[in-house]
């Protein structure tokens, strides 16, 4: 997110608009489901075993037994496919979901899901060991305020992993202008990994260990791809890869 980029407020224009632009890609998604045209939603397994697999060496025992939260987990989510915790996830557009059976058929009942914002998360302080934020810090209305949040429910010795989709210096100039113009109703902010990485350590985390997708190979994915969408991010520089992070909290 740009320094002279402000956040929006709790009505904020650009966020309402990048919710009903998410209401309207799930909507088509799960048209495509009932007709057969693509998979049940395995990518939050895939996104699941990859998150253990980052997670291994961090957890013990004890943190395995505890309570676990996805911010922004979707119909499903990743925290469905963890094989650990007492697991609870939380999204704003929940009740929207719930309509869509098609999208929850897959949700394991042990899994609380909840109607909530990340901006306002109805816990108690230090209720979770876990907290994950996969690919909707740019898709918030105040990327600072769920921040603060996830740190205010994180527990003192807690870990939270974030996900989220980067441009290189020269394609978050370009994706800032889009998203001012609306063009990209879904994504308000803009990040780079290394604004990426500022942002987090600015809201009171440590990182332990990050990972950074290859911007190249994204390229050429899109410059590869049948959509002309993709293609036209894969020739201007447009092109997404991911910037992830293991984190506790900033010793005070």
């Amino acid at each position: 997110m740009h320094d002279n980029e402000k956040e929006t407020d709790s009505n904020g224009g650009r966020w309402l608009e990048a919710q009903e632009y998410e209401k309207g890609y799930w909507e088509k998604l799960a048209g495509k489901i009932e007709e057969g045209a693509v998979s049940q939603l395995d990518w939050y397994q895939w996104r699941a075993t990859e998150l253990e697999k980052k997670l291994a060496k961090f957890l013990d025992e004890k943190t395995r037994s505890v309570k676990v939260l996805e911010v922004g987990s979707g119909p499903v989510g990743i925290v469905n496919y963890l094989k650990f915790g007492d697991r609870y996830a939380v999204d704003s557009l929940e009740s929207f979901y719930r309509s869509k059976t098609t999208l929850t058929k897959l949700r394991d009942p042990a899994v609380h899901y909840i109607s909530s914002k990340g901006e306002e998360l109805d816990f108690k302080d230090e209720f979770f060991s876990l907290i994950i934020l996969d690919n909707v810090l740019d898709h918030v209305n105040a990327p600072g305020k769920v921040l603060n949040e996830i740190c205010r429910v994180l527990s003192k010795d807690g870990l939270f992993y974030i996900a989220v989709n980067v441009h290189t210096r020269w394609g978050a100039v370009l994706h800032s202008i889009l998203s001012n113009l609306k063009i990209d109703r879904g994504h308000p902010y803009t990040f780079t990994p290394k604004s990426a990485g500022e942002f987090v350590n600015k809201h009171q985390f440590t990182i332990l260990s990050e990972w950074v997708g290859d911007y190249y190979q994204a390229r050429e994915e899109d410059r590869k791809s049948k959509s002309i969408t993709d293609k036209i991010k894969g020739y201007t520089g447009l092109s997404e890869f991911v910037f992830s992070a293991v984190c506790s909290k900033a010793v005070k």
